[in-house]
């Protein structure tokens, strides 16, 4: 590109990214609504996170139409292509996470609806690996740091465990109860809600991989070769 080309894209660019970032904002805020609108009882939370997730649909749909206005106009190659094409990707996985935020709030607002559940605290732990995982893709992603993301993406197979231990739990207690169960039911899903979100910063830490070394470790076996530097050229 020429130098004053150049100059126009990296502003488009940065253009893309800001409202990328913004996204990211929402819907880790939508989730932190809803999670709290389920722990704390707070029906009004969840009603915000719900109504919020429309916010998070419109600027995905600003990003994508901004990414193929980029692509028609400055046709960027290698890295400039990969840093287009995997913010875009982003963006998808963040109005996919602000969906979750959003059906964790319409099932805490059932839930509060009922009598008080004890178990619903076995639900923070399983939360705060979730926000964990998604702050650490997050930061990864911003800062364009192909080892950091590789490494939070290996922080996916504790939330997968949580969840699964979650779910035996609340299967053990429905066990006992035989009765009154919709609560519990509801909490399954919430957890595996969760495990989705965490999918999703997975996906942004591949994504952000994909940027940096054009390498795709989606199914990659050992997972040791994911945080090894990359190879000299």
């Amino acid at each position: 590109m020429h130098e004053h080309i150049l100059s126009t894209f990296n502003l488009s660019l940065d253009r893309l990214r800001q409202d990328v970032l913004a996204m990211a904002s929402m819907a880790q805020k939508n989730l932190a609504c809803a999670m709290r609108g389920l722990l704390e009882r707070d029906t009004d939370l969840c009603n915000s996170a719900i109504a919020a997730d429309q916010d998070v649909n419109d600027l995905e749909k600003a990003v994508d139409k901004l990414g193929m206005q980029v692509l028609v106009k400055f046709q960027p190659t290698a890295h400039d292509l990969r840093a287009v094409m995997g913010t875009i990707r982003v963006a998808n996985n963040l109005e996919r996470i602000a969906d979750q935020a959003s059906s964790i709030a319409k099932r805490a607002r059932l839930i509060n609806n009922l009598p008080e559940m004890s178990e619903v605290k076995l639900m923070q732990p399983v939360y705060d690996l979730c926000a964990r995982n998604l702050e650490a893709s997050i930061q990864a992603f911003i800062a364009g740091d192909s080892e950091a993301a590789a490494a939070a993406r290996l922080l996916d197979k504790e939330l997968d465990n949580a969840e699964k231990s979650l779910d035996r739990d609340m299967i053990a207690v429905m066990e006992t109860r035989g009765t009154e169960l919709e609560g519990y039911i509801h909490l399954i899903f919430i957890a595996r809600f969760l495990e989705r979100v965490g999918d999703h910063a997975k996906n942004i830490c591949e994504d952000t991989v994909f940027i940096e070394r054009a390498e795709d470790i989606r199914f990659m076996k050992n997972k040791r070769d994911e945080t090894a530097p990359p190879a000299q050229a």
